[in-house]
């Protein structure tokens, strides 16, 4: 009798305590006890090796900054990314970024201009990834130290917008959609070839680009417009095509030895176009007297994300179809 009072007092006294307990891990829940352990869920990360070295970033980024326009804002757009900030191009153009409108960039913010991103700006924004160019590597240790940095420049990558869109979408974790892109514009290519037809085999096309009134430059066939030449098959003149240099500036007096049956001018300026059409060279040009001299936009051809590049075929449609 003794034995089972003790044993049933011993069951009393164990529920009670329980019951106490609970009690006191409830109170403090509420009262949100910060001698409590806590076990946030931890981000998922991966490790990404590029030019500078390894970065641990996160497998999904949400606030990613990026510090180059035509290179960077332009391909993570084309993945259906938006940066929360970017730099702009120089201010002494007409307008703000190459290949992507303003209008398509809104609700980014500039946190710098061309090579120069302003570091509070971009520790006040809170990234959780930073894109840069390797010849930005001398604020790498200063970017790192805000977030994780990735450089986008690898051996061989820097001549391929097809490339550097598929090491960006490596990073950010859009390889199915950077192939989606890539085929979106090679079915482009293809069509402009069919409309085109048979005078495909026997245009030939040069592309200049105006640097002063009486300074123009040339590009050495790793140029994106070059590159969009060769998938559509597209000729340049000889004096292009065996080009050694990336970019050869001359006089404005040596403008016949580009001549071709269609010469696209590349201008930023809206002075040296007037300059540049006014000039009697231009009238002897066998593309002037066929009346297939097309100014067209740096912001349009100086690209080399998909945006712009969808930009430039729509110019190329624009001009080589005949009506």
């Amino acid at each position: 009798m003794y034995r089972h009072l003790k044993l049933f007092l011993l069951g009393v006294l164990t529920i009670v305590l329980l019951l106490a307990c609970h009690s006191n891990i409830s109170q403090n829940a509420i009262q949100g006890d910060n001698n409590l352990p806590t076990s946030p869920l931890p981000i998922a990360t991966k490790l990404v090796k590029h030019a500078l070295g390894e970065t641990i970033i996160p497998i999904k980024p949400q606030r990613i900054i990026v510090l180059n326009d035509v290179s960077l804002l332009d391909p993570v757009l084309s993945l259906g990314v938006k940066p929360i900030g970017t730099v702009s191009f120089f201010p002494e153009y007409d307008f703000l970024f190459r290949g992507v409108t303003n209008d398509e960039a809104a609700g980014i913010e500039i946190v710098g201009v061309g090579n120069q991103p302003n570091l509070e700006r971009v520790l006040m924004l809170k990234p959780d990834l930073i894109l840069m160019r390797e010849y930005q590597r001398s604020l790498y240790k200063e970017l790192s130290a805000i977030a994780p940095t990735v450089v986008v420049d690898l051996p061989g990558l820097n001549y391929s917008f097809k490339r550097n869109l598929r090491f960006i979408a490596q990073v950010l974790g859009e390889n199915e959609k950077a192939e989606q892109v890539i085929a979106q514009y090679y079915a482009r290519v293809k069509n402009l070839q069919r409309v085109i037809g048979e005078r495909l085999k026997e245009i030939e096309v040069s592309v200049i680009y105006l640097f002063d009134e009486n300074l123009l430059g040339t590009f050495a066939d790793n140029e994106t417009f070059n590159q969009v030449f060769q998938d559509i098959g597209i000729q340049l003149i000889p004096t292009l095509a065996n080009q050694k240099e990336d970019t050869l500036v001359s006089s404005v007096e040596v403008l016949n030895k580009y001549d071709a049956d269609i010469l696209f001018v590349i201008n930023s300026k809206k002075h040296l176009s007037r300059a540049f059409f006014k000039n009697p060279l231009l009238t002897a040009l066998k593309a002037t007297k066929k009346n297939q001299v097309y100014e067209v936009q740096v912001d349009r051809w100086w690209t080399f994300g998909f945006f712009g590049v969808n930009k430039l075929l729509d110019d190329l449609f624009k001009y080589l179809v005949q009506p």
